[in-house]
């Protein structure tokens, strides 16, 4: 992305300040994984969001009042450190990716503060304060606004999460450039899957040619944890170990996504391991497929969040009543047993909220499942699509999902 992409949704921020405030946010840094071994560092999302920034111990600072400052406080070049830990950006470096002039040494973030609040001229310090369960510890943000009151009791401390995710809701033009990029590369990943699938193949090998392709066009980690399930395994929504064999007659359910440049995709697919859907697999996936492209024909701006929801459970409602498998429209949490629709973005469930009713710019899923255990036929179909001004665009339309297409990749 470029930083011209970044000096937009900064100016943003600093068009909601007012004279006297400040806003911070955070990178946040490695957390301990065991011994001496740290997780992958992961950058925080809106931090990202507004720097193109992916380096821990890193700061956003704005300033607003008597003139109007953004910089990034960030760890200077250390060869003694960066032998062990990888090689540090340098100042013209972040200034490249972020448009950001002013580059200070992290260690001087902390004085810096204290100079601004002492001096009596701020008021306000905005921070990124995700909503947290009562049960989950304190975050970055939670802890230095903890700091903030007991050190500076008189100085307000106001959350800017609101905001920003708001903004992440609607893509711009390079945003969906991205996401259409990682969207070309879960679609080689899926069509490889079931050129590839085969009965007495385990479920991890399968997983395993979806992340071979995505390594050949250098990302080396999907966008969220595969989801690569057969057989009775489908009835668990969010498999977490792909370690069972793909049996002959077994359906396979993939739930899989690519990134690009930190966006998400998130696609669901099912095909029958021999290649060849039975009467009544054919059947159902049929229902989950009206369901999924009768939400689509009804997306516009405009509509409210709950549509797609309600068009899947009567669409599905009067297919599996046609298969007498249902009579009562009560009884459809029986068979539909999942939400249709969630924000795709920097994350793949993405911020954003639900209240507003749909427009153009945003990009969301369209998911209908069935899950039919007295058949042992358990099945999704989803799909990533862009509200436009009109209606919406599958972005993922290239990704096979009419049962002929799939058979037909599947032989050869």
């Amino acid at each position: 992305m470029k930083d011209t992409e970044f000096q937009n949704r900064r100016k943003k921020i600093m068009e909601l300040l007012e004279d006297g405030e400040l806003a911070i946010f955070f990178s946040g840094r490695s957390q301990r994984k065991t011994a001496d071994e740290m997780y992958p560092f992961f950058a925080n999302r809106n931090f990202y969001y507004l720097t193109g920034i992916q380096q821990e111990d890193t700061v956003l600072l704005f300033v607003k009042g008597y003139g109007a400052e953004e910089m990034v406080y960030a760890l200077p070049p250390d060869e003694d450190r960066e032998v062990w830990t990888g090689r540090r950006l340098r100042k013209d470096e972040i200034t490249e990716v972020s448009g950001i002039a002013k580059v200070v040494p992290a260690g001087n973030f902390k004085p810096d503060l204290h100079r601004l609040l002492a001096g009596g001229k701020y008021h306000t310090i905005w921070l990124c304060l995700d909503t947290l369960r009562p049960d989950q510890n304190k975050d970055l943000e939670h802890r230095w606004a903890h700091w903030i009151q007991e050190v500076y009791p008189e100085v307000r401390i106001r959350s800017i999460y609101p905001f920003i995710s708001r903004m992440r809701k609607y893509k711009s033009e390079a945003e969906l450039q991205a996401i259409r990029l990682g969207m070309k590369m879960t679609d080689a990943g899926i069509r490889r899957m079931m050129c590839r699938c085969r009965p007495g193949m385990m479920e991890y090998q399968l997983e395993g040619e979806f992340l071979y392709e995505l390594s050949q066009r250098g990302q080396r980690a999907p966008a969220f944890p595969s989801i690569v399930a057969s057989g009775e395994r489908n009835f668990y929504l969010h498999y977490p170990s792909p370690m069972a064999r793909i049996e002959e007659g077994d359906l396979v359910l993939t739930d899989v996504g690519a990134p690009f440049d930190g966006y998400c995709t998130d696609i669901s697919r099912v095909f029958p391991a021999n290649g060849k859907f039975t009467g009544r697999q054919r059947e159902i996936y049929e229902i989950a497929l009206e369901a999924n492209r009768m939400i689509m024909s009804k997306i516009r701006p405009g509509q409210p969040f709950s549509m797609p929801d309600e068009v899947c459970r009567e669409t599905v409602f009067l297919g599996l009543r046609d298969l007498k498998l249902i009579q009562d429209p009560g009884e459809i949490r029986k068979y539909v047993w999942h939400g249709t629709t969630h924000h795709v973005g920097l994350d793949t469930h993405d911020v954003g909220g639900y209240e507003e009713d749909m427009a153009a710019g945003m990009v969301f899923t369209v998911d209908a499942g069935i899950y039919v255990r007295e058949w042992g036929i358990g099945l999704r179909i989803e799909d990533n699509i862009l509200v436009t001004e009109h209606g919406c665009e599958n972005l993922s339309y290239r990704i096979p999902a009419e049962i002929s297409e799939i058979e037909e990749i599947m032989r050869s």
